[in-house]
Order: structure tokens, then sequence, then C-alpha cells
């Protein structure tokens, strides 16, 4: 069933009817936040705890010939001194093994870790760090991919020959012969710098080691899992001593899936060799200079269509900068050159990507892994092509795009899809047949998984617990994160709805990697999808256990509804009482039901043709937009945001993810992007780094189209990812729309719009 919702009041907040109890978030922590008490990370104290810094290179790219310890070790205070060489760490990374704890023999960008040390405090730390002495031999650097692929190119990395850390080359049907047939091409370069989640607390760390307790790692971490075993591996420990806790998050947007792991491992070195705790966190500037921005990219698009605006074929040249080192980079890269082609009926694309070493800071990913980048390409060529075409933006998306029973042309299953009712409601809701004048409207539309494949082909699906109490309150136990996006708030409502109960009576546990079950963390969108769903199978589990409890208690057939357990003979069974009477039979045991979401088999062959997700979520976004055609100064007046995402757990969470995404869409395309000079990170601050603030933001309209899908918990799909996919597309688009002219260099900003539509009115 397809229902449509679009934004109600924000005071009265009705509940969605599918899900009981009122539409607020149920998370406590939620009060915690408000009222100043919830721990972070840079809160965490501990008796005899130790401040860890970092030296870093302040060369680009050099050669280390001696680094002179001894005024650090011999300071009073200061507990350890660490470097490079005496570590004897092999090499690890997330996807490609390419970095050390400490350089060894070579930095590779501003900011790479070159020594630390762990003192009583941290200005002691900061004062030994300063005086480590290192001697280094300048090597030639290289600034941008296009430099690092020259034949004579300075090589970064001994076993990535030309400076290519990872490509992928995908050609799907004959694009060749479509282009040949075309009766239009249109082509075209685009832009996209590299950006940072900026996240409010800069990541921080507080390392124990104990001889009889392992190691346990305090930082909060969207995927606790998957760095604990990294940190494993490179530490050479087994990966039952190492344990990961987390606080509250500070925010993570993708930021915080793998963190900054250095900082993880010198804290757990430093922690090691002291035997004392120690707390490592980054700065502000070293949150920008060494804090792993999402890629820059450069993509050479072109597209070929008929006269009617069938879209035939789209090649891509797609070039992205590593940075110094990979960490997710090839993901994002591997998602750039091909998530965005499912949102059409494309019979054949070619693309070849290429990850770039630069002696730049490391890179790794934001929100959506790079697909925000490949729509701003994608969507300012179909506004193109419409234009060229002389037919209607939303007509020539009606007429390509993927529909319910589609297979894209990647392979992708499209088994519920509503992109055509939320391409209309946008654009119904933007006024699209009534434009004001003076003003410019864009659309863009948008696909993205729901638990990719990519990260782990044979780890498809997630675990969950729930736990009676014996009070009768119901604990589920979870491995999937909550920084802030309201996920615990939602489990806490499936299992709710699964149980009858009120979710006040829920509560949700997910920090603690030896209690929680396993996860690969909250990335792709899994956390409603795959997690939620495992929560409602533990829940279910649950309360047929709960029943079977009854029938063996009364010997009469029994049921459970809307929370209350009822004998065939009217005997009503308190769920306090069922608890500690199983609690009393076993001894000491709790009645647990466990669920285990495995979806069902979908694979994707070595050229990544396939089925990649459980499911996947659409929208499409609407921008309303004026220009100062004297000064090119841009004012994005409102944006409607239509979204396919199932059915919605929590009305007021989901608007909170709406609003906080296209604030993010709305920074990456107007505002964002690091500067470079030689290197050096030039904006690394945040009175530099220019942000959306209260007073940028536009009149944020939401639609969801609620069109359920059974892979999902009660239908509901993901939501937090894809909100700021369009919001690039549909503000580029309503730009070119006013200024008769594309920018098609992010971000998008008065002097480039001036620039525009001088060279527009000059043809």
């Amino acid at each position: 069933m397809i229902r449509s919702i679009t934004a109600p009041d924000p005071k009265q907040a009705p509940a969605s009817g599918c899900f009981p109890g009122i539409d607020y978030d149920q998370n406590p922590e939620v009060w915690a936040k408000a009222a100043g008490r919830a721990v972070y990370g840079t809160d965490l104290k501990m008796p005899g705890m130790l401040y860890g810094k970092i030296l870093r290179s302040p060369c680009p790219h050099a050669r280390i010939k001696k680094i002179d310890t001894a005024a650090a070790e011999a300071m009073p205070g200061v507990r350890a001194v660490l470097t490079g060489e005496g570590l004897g760490c092999k090499p690890f990374g997330i996807v490609v093994d390419d970095e050390l704890p400490l350089a060894v023999d070579r930095v590779r960008y501003i900011g790479d870790e070159v020594a630390c040390v762990a003192a009583v405090d941290l200005q002691t730390a900061e004062r030994a760090v300063q005086s480590i002495r290192v001697e280094y031999e300048e090597l030639p650097a290289v600034f941008s991919p296009a430099e690092a692929l020259e034949e004579n190119a300075p090589q970064l990395h001994r076993d990535f020959p030309g400076n290519v850390a990872w490509q992928r080359n995908i050609s799907r049907g004959d694009s060749e012969a479509a282009f040949r047939e075309a009766d239009h091409v249109v082509e075209n370069t685009f832009t996209v710098p590299a950006v940072h989640p900026t996240y409010l607390e800069p990541i921080s760390c507080v390392a124990e080691s104990d001889r009889c307790d392992g190691l346990v790692l305090h930082t909060a971490l969207q995927s606790p899992d998957s760095v604990r075993a990294i940190v494993a591996k490179v530490l050479e420990l087994p990966l039952s001593r190492v344990r990961v806790i987390g606080p509250v998050m500070g925010g993570g947007f993708g930021g915080r899936v793998y963190g900054n792991l250095k900082l993880y491992i010198l804290s757990s070195l430093l922690a090691m060799k002291t035997g004392w705790p120690v707390k490592m966190q980054l700065t502000r500037e070293e949150e920008f200079t060494v804090g792993r921005p999402m890629i820059a990219a450069e993509l050479k698009m072109k597209m070929a269509l008929r006269s009617d605006g069938t879209i035939l074929a789209r090649e891509a040249e797609i070039i992205t900068d590593n940075g110094a080192y990979s960490a997710q980079a090839p993901w994002v890269s591997n998602t750039i050159s091909e998530r965005n082609d499912s949102v059409y009926r494309i019979p054949a694309v070619k693309t070849g990507v290429r990850l770039v070493y630069t002696n730049k800071v490391p890179t790794g990913q934001y929100r959506a892994y790079g697909n925000q980048a490949a729509n701003f390409a994608t969507e300012s060529l179909i506004d193109m092509a419409a234009k060229k075409l002389g037919i209607d933006p939303l007509d020539l998306r009606l007429k390509n795009c993927i529909r319910e029973g589609d297979v894209s042309v990647h392979g992708l299953q499209i088994n519920r899809c509503a992109l055509d009712e939320c391409l209309k409601a946008a654009a119904k809701k933007i006024g699209w047949d009534r434009k004001k004048a003076g003003r410019g409207y864009g659309l863009s539309a948008a696909i993205h998984a729901n638990g990719s494949l990519i990260f782990n082909k044979k780890f498809r699906g997630a675990a969950a617990q729930a736990r009676l109490e014996l009070d009768g309150r119901v604990t589920v136990f979870t491995g999937e994160q909550d920084y802030g996006q309201g996920a615990h708030a939602a489990f806490a409502r499936i299992a709710a709805k699964a149980l009858g109960l009120n979710p006040d009576l829920i509560t949700v546990q997910s920090r603690d990697t030896m209690h929680s079950p396993y996860s690969l963390g909250a990335l792709a969108m899994r956390q409603t999808t795959i997690g939620g769903k495992a929560v409602q199978l533990a829940a279910e589990n649950l309360k047929e256990k709960i029943v079977q409890l009854a029938v063996s208690l009364s010997g009469e057939p029994a049921t459970m509804e809307n929370g209350v357990v009822r004998g065939s003979s009217g005997m009503v069974f308190d769920l306090a009482a069922i608890a500690y009477d199983y609690h009393s039979q076993t001894s000491g045991l709790s009645l647990l039901g466990e669920g285990k979401y495995v979806p069902e088999k979908s694979d994707y062959d070595d050229s990544g043709y396939g089925n990649i997700s459980v499911t996947y979520s659409f929208a499409a976004h609407a921008a309303e937009v004026e220009i100062d055609r004297d000064t090119g100064a841009l004012t994005v007046h409102r944006i409607v945001a239509a979204h396919d995402s199932g059915r919605i757990v929590n009305q007021v969470s989901a608007r909170g993810q709406v609003y906080g995404g296209i604030t993010q869409g709305l920074g990456m395309s107007c505002y964002e992007g690091y500067l470079f000079e030689t290197g050096r990170v030039a904006n690394a601050s945040l009175a530099d780094y220019k942000i959306p603030t209260a007073l940028d933001i536009p009149e944020i309209e939401e639609i969801f189209i609620e069109n359920e899908d059974p892979a999902g918990p009660y239908g509901a799909k993901g939501l937090g990812e894809i909100v700021m996919v369009p919001v690039l597309g549909a503000i580029a688009n309503a730009v070119a729309d006013a200024a008769g002219e594309w920018v098609t260099d992010l971000p998008i900003t008065a002097e480039k719009i001036y620039q525009a539509m001088a060279g527009w009115e000059c043809q």
C-alpha cells in the first residue's frame, strides 16, 4: 500500500498508526543530552589516566632521516615515547593495507603521524611532542590527481605503481552502438571538492590495557566490531582480548564508521606500554587536517538520448583524490561509479574510475558514500538534456525513471519503488506548474541501498536479542549503533509493536562489544531495514516463548495481544510473574528471544553485476532559488523532499533526518570544500570552513510516500543517508534555471554563478 504523508504541523506531531505510543523519541539518551548529563568521549576521566599527543609531519612528502626523542623522554611527567622504527607493526588498512601506525621512513602528507607521547597531563604531552627533533629530507610532492598520474610523477607507495590506489572499469550493454544511434548527446565535466562531516565532537579515545581484562577502547564508533577487528590484527592480539565500549556519540554522519584508526591504535600502544589508561583526542584543526574527509572527484560524463527523451546510454570517466592513504576511499569511489546509474532505465553504461594517491590529507567517507557527488553530475546532465531536447525536466525523469519490477543496468532488483510518485509529489508541492517569476526551480532523483553487500559479501544480515526483565520490562540487545539519528527509538517502537507494549517499556542496549550482538555497523542505511528487522524477529521470538511459558503454567491455550497474556479461560498472566517464574525454574536465567535476519540470497559477480541489497530507498527533491543577477548572490528559498522509505517508524525522527540531511546537502552544494596550499589544509577551522548556520537554512517541506516493503520491519526502509543525495542536483538545476547556465564545480558560489551568467549572456 502506498500512503502519502505531507509535512504535518510539528506542534501536533501525530503518531503513525502502524506503531504504538506517542510520536516522540523514546531514547532516554535524548533527555540526557538535553539536560547536559550525557557523557561523551571528551568527558571521560579515569584514575591514573595519562594524556597522549601525536607529533605530525610539517612536510607533504619527505624522507625521515633521524628522530631525536631524548628531550621528550627526559621531561618530568612523560611516561612513554613511541616512534615507528621500534613498533614493528605491519601495514594495515580498511580496504588496502597501505598505512603504518607511525611513519617509519617516509611521511606522505602534512599531518602524517611521526611519533607520540603519553604524559601525566595534556600540557606536558604537548611540550614533549614539541621537543622531539626530526630531520627530514624533502621529496617532490604531487597535489592533484592529474600531477600524480603524469608519467614521471613521484611514486607515493611502492606497491601501487602510477599512484593508482584502486580502479574499476564497468561495461554494461553496448554503449558504443547506443552513442552511434543517438539523436542527441550531452556531455560535461563536474568537480566536487573534499568535504568533512563536521560532527560537533572531535574524535577521542581512552585505551585501557590490563593483563586480566585485555585491551578496552572507550570511543564512540558507528562500526565498533569492525574497528575492534582491525585493532586486534594490527596489535597482534586475540580478538577476544579487545573490547570496545562506546560513550555517547557527538555526531557521526559516516565519519565515525571507522573514525581515526591511528588514534585508537596509538592510544592502545601507549596504554600497553605504560600500563595506565591513555586518552587521546583530536583538536578541531586536526579533525580537518587528518580527519578523513570525503574524497574529491572529477566526473567527465556524457549521455546518449533519442529525440523523444529516451536515455540510451551513459559513459563516464571518474578520477577521485585519495590523499596519502586509502581508508574507505575505494568503497566511496565504487559507489560514485555506479549507484546513481540505477535511478533511471539506462540500457548501457561504460564507466572507468581511478582512485589516485596525492600528498594531501587521507580521505574517507561522508553520509551516502559519495552517491551525492554522482547525483550532482547525473542530475545536472539530465536537465542539460531536457533543455537541449526541449522537454520538461520532470517529464524527462518520469519517462526514464526506474519502477517496480525493473532490474537496473547493474542488476539491482527493484521490488518496491515509488520514485515516480516522489517526483510528482515534489514537483506539485514546489509549484512546478505555477513557477514564480524571477525564481529558479530544479528537480533531482535518487536511489540508495539498504544494507549493501560490498562491505562483506558473506555477511548480509543482523542479529538481536530481546530479554524479559523481572519487572516485566523488555531489554533489546543490538550491535547497531545510535549516533543521534534515532535508531534506538525506532528499535524500541519495532519491539513494542511486536509485543504489543508501550515503547516506554523497551530499553535498547548496544554500546559494548562484549555484550552486544555482532554488527557490520551503522552504514549503508542498514539500521532500520536490517537491524530493525532483527529486532522485530527477536521480539516476536520472545513473544512466542512468553506464550509457551503461559501455556505450561496454566495447562490451557494462551495468547498475547496488546501486551496482555491471557489464557483461554480468561486468566491473565502478569509479565513480571512470568519472567520471575522462568528465572526461578532455570536458577537465574532470563527469558530471552533471539532474532537473526538473514536476507534472501542476493549476490553479485566479479564485475559487480547483481542485487547488492535487500531493498532500496528512493527520493526526489525540488528546490526553489533566487539569484541576484548583478552579483550572482544565491538565496535558496525552499526545498521539498519526497521520500519512499517504506513505512515511517517515527515521524519526528524522520523529519529530523530530512532537515539534517538537507542542511548538509545545502552545505556541500553552496558552502563547503577543502582549500589547499601546497598540500596544507588552508581552512582548517570552523571559522574558515563554512557550513550553513540556522540563518542559511531554507524552508523545508517533507513528503513521505509510505510504500511498504516486506524486506524491512513492518514495511519500513532506510532514510538517513539518502536524504542528502538529491539536494545537490536539485539546487544545481534550480540555479541553472535561474541563471540560464550551469555551475559544474561545487560549491556553487556567487562568483561562480556570476561567471556562468556572464559566459551565457556573451554567447
